[in-house]
């Protein structure tokens, strides 16, 4: 008994099956490979930056307490290779833990340490941004005064600046850029090396 080739119930043949399988393997490969690169991690470390920017605004509004984005967390005077995220519960200036009674409770508590998060950045991206002689923007890393920090004012105002964000080992990644304006606005900007401008 043969079968018939244009009956819709007989099935796939093995070399049909193998095709497609080889076809989902490459994808794969590919779409693997992309997340693995330096662009994709930059990119991916900028959109976790801004999120956490706008969930520290919303924290500072909804509590009415000012809360900060530090990139200066262990006080050398220069950027670390992350940033935490604090509320200043007793508006001290200064990132407390629960030994002392930061929220006004009454009571020394877990609910009075002040850190909320703190972010490491991935392997292979730093604060800073590509060199104007390798095509980027120039040597900006961390625009916020006040020993790198960005802070959130209860009714949502901020301090102005950028954090800058690339590959060291890659200057083909870009650049990025994650600030704040006055109003506490918070926006994202990529510049591509050798393309001239912030978009």
């Amino acid at each position: 008994m043969s079968m018939d080739r244009h009956n819709p119930t007989a099935g796939f043949t093995l070399v049909e099956l193998m095709v497609t399988v080889a076809i989902i393997a490459l994808v794969a490969g590919f779409t693997f490979a992309e997340l693995n690169t330096d662009s994709y991690r930059l990119k991916t470390t900028a959109r976790t930056l801004k999120g956490n920017m706008q969930k520290a605004r919303l924290l500072a509004v909804k509590d009415s307490c000012p809360v900060y984005v530090d990139f200066d967390f262990d006080d050398s005077n220069s950027a670390d290779n992350g940033y935490t995220i604090w509320q200043d519960l007793n508006q001290n200036g200064t990132c407390d833990d629960a030994t002392a009674d930061n929220n006004g409770d009454g009571v020394t508590d877990a609910h009075d340490n002040e850190l909320i998060e703190t972010v490491t950045l991935p392997n292979n991206i730093s604060f800073g941004s590509v060199t104007a002689g390798d095509g980027g923007p120039g040597t900006n890393v961390i625009t916020y005064n006040n020993n790198f920090r960005l802070r959130f004012a209860p009714r949502g105002s901020s301090s102005n600046g950028y954090a800058y964000l690339y590959s060291p080992s890659n200057d083909s990644a870009g650049t990025y850029r994650v600030g704040t304006n006055n109003i506490g606005r918070v926006k994202s900007q990529y510049y591509a090396t050798g393309g001239g401008t912030w978009r």
